[in-house]
């Protein structure tokens, strides 16, 4: 007994010595509390327990705010099951320590050191001193962009499918597009299952209000609390600037390719297909999306291959540090691509807006860059092994299992592999990597790292590499 205790307290030691291990482990236990109650029967339609892979997935998937699913959501799960998912995707998106700090604030418990440290590394705050007000920002800003969601949602919803179905279908979505999520309730309706937003193609409303609810979320609450701030100081953060110019360029040039890419594909289920008056909803729909969010309102599948790259590249950067969304993140891409500009030109320093960034900073994206596109083909790679049949077959293409692997990092969600039609151990290999990418490939490294880094005292000869 004395053991136990011995390894209990040493373990929870462990995990105590880094910021990292309890965002991981945070993570950990509340994906291990939704697979079990997702296990249950009293989680499915038909009262028959969907399975151990299914519900694994599932948790992750939900927790992680991804979206990829192994069975249609609304025709697989019951009121409790889609309760559960629902509950998962919102302590994911906002993590679960931001919500524990939040409430230990609201009964003004002391917070102690290493909690703050933690709610600093889960939210993206800067100070300790911003924390506190930061935690109630967070938790006020997501409640309100919920609800007015909510509403304009159930202005569209209750006509079709009654007040009570309406009503739960808009809550839902609402906090699955702040959330980034991609999971909807859409497949126990007319539109059939895996719908996703195909359904409502050609409805403007609920199209740019999932876009609005989505890029909110996915630009990060601190940029949200400094465009407040700044209608009073007039001022804004150099971090808020870079995210909002990355977020904006994005979408814009993603708005641009899909359109003119997609916009003569008349395969099932494309673009070409809409009234060309709703292409461009669509377009700009599909540039939201995809960096995140994972709805669709046009088939994957039907895609043309330069449409799925630029997709991948898209989930691969993904939404603003400190959001609700995953990839390597928009400020990431930026500094590394004002990184690039500034060894064009031969400066020694990277300046934005009369700020010098730290090389630290530029160390720690070049390590993000690298560390994500070596998980995402390393993935890819496992995946052409497991669905070897089915490249020889032409049943698959690599394309389509390049973008699943982005999906599952990017936390996105769109699939055009067909996840459910994937062979059990390519759903397995996927797992993790959702994961990963939801906490942040570093904080996963660190977290498993066994000795503190080192910090040499002594100076060393200087080494030069040859580079290009």
């Amino acid at each position: 007994m004395l053991v136990r205790k011995s390894r209990s307290k040493e373990l929870f030691r462990w995990l105590l010595t880094k910021p990292a291990r309890m965002i991981v482990g945070s993570f950990l236990l509340i994906i291990l509390m939704g697979f079990f109650m997702l296990l249950l029967p009293i989680a499915s339609a038909n009262s028959k327990s969907i399975g151990m892979l299914k519900a694994l997935f599932t948790a992750v998937s939900a927790t992680c705010v991804t979206g990829l699913v192994l069975s249609d959501t609304a025709s697989t799960y019951s009121s409790f099951g889609r309760a559960v998912i629902i509950g998962l995707i919102q302590i994911g998106g906002l993590g679960l320590v931001t919500i524990t700090t939040f409430f230990l604030t609201i009964v003004r418990r002391r917070v102690g050191l290493k909690t703050r440290l933690l709610a600093q590394e889960s939210s993206g705050s800067f100070t300790f001193m911003e924390l506190p007000s930061l935690l109630k920002s967070i938790i006020a800003m997501t409640l309100s962009f919920e609800l007015l969601g909510t509403v304009v949602f159930a202005t569209q919803f209750v006509p079709l499918f009654g007040w009570r179905e309406g009503l739960a279908k808009s809550a839902f979505h609402a906090v699955s597009s702040f959330c980034n999520a991609g999971f909807d309730l859409m497949g126990d309706t007319y539109l059939g299952p895996y719908s996703s937003m195909t359904g409502f193609s050609d409805n403007t409303v609920v199209l740019m209000m999932t876009s609005f609810l989505v890029v909110s979320g996915g630009l990060g609450f601190i940029v949200w609390r400094d465009i407040i701030n700044a209608i009073k100081t007039k001022k804004i953060h150099i971090h808020s600037r870079i995210t909002l110019l990355g977020t904006g360029m994005l979408l814009v040039l993603g708005t641009l390719f899909f359109l003119v890419a997609e916009f003569s594909n008349t395969a099932e289920g494309a673009m070409g297909l809409l009234p060309v008056e709703h292409r461009l909803t669509n377009a700009l729909f599909q540039s939201v999306t995809m960096r995140t969010a994972g709805f669709n309102s046009i088939s994957m599948a039907t895609l043309i291959d330069a449409s799925k790259v630029i997709s991948v590249m898209l989930m691969f950067i993904g939404a603003g540090s400190g959001s609700t969304g995953g990839g390597v993140k928009v400020s990431t891409f930026m500094l590394l691509i004002y990184s690039m500009y500034a060894e064009i030109k031969g400066e020694t320093n990277i300046v934005i807006r009369k700020h010098q960034i730290a090389r630290e900073a530029v160390q720690r994206a070049i390590a993000i860059l690298v560390m994500a596109m070596g998980l995402v083909l390393f993935l890819s790679i496992l995946l052409s092994f497991a669905e070897v049949d089915a490249l020889q077959q032409g049943r698959m293409s690599y394309l389509n299992l390049l973008f699943e692997s982005a999906s599952a990092f990017g936390t996105v969600g769109v699939s055009a592999a067909n996840t459910p039609s994937l062979s059990s151990i390519s759903q397995i290999l996927i797992i993790p990597v959702m994961f990963i990418g939801r906490i942040g490939p570093i904080t996963f490294a660190v977290s498993l790292a066994l000795r503190e880094p080192k910090d040499y005292a002594n100076v060393f000869p200087e080494g030069r590499i040859h580079i290009g």
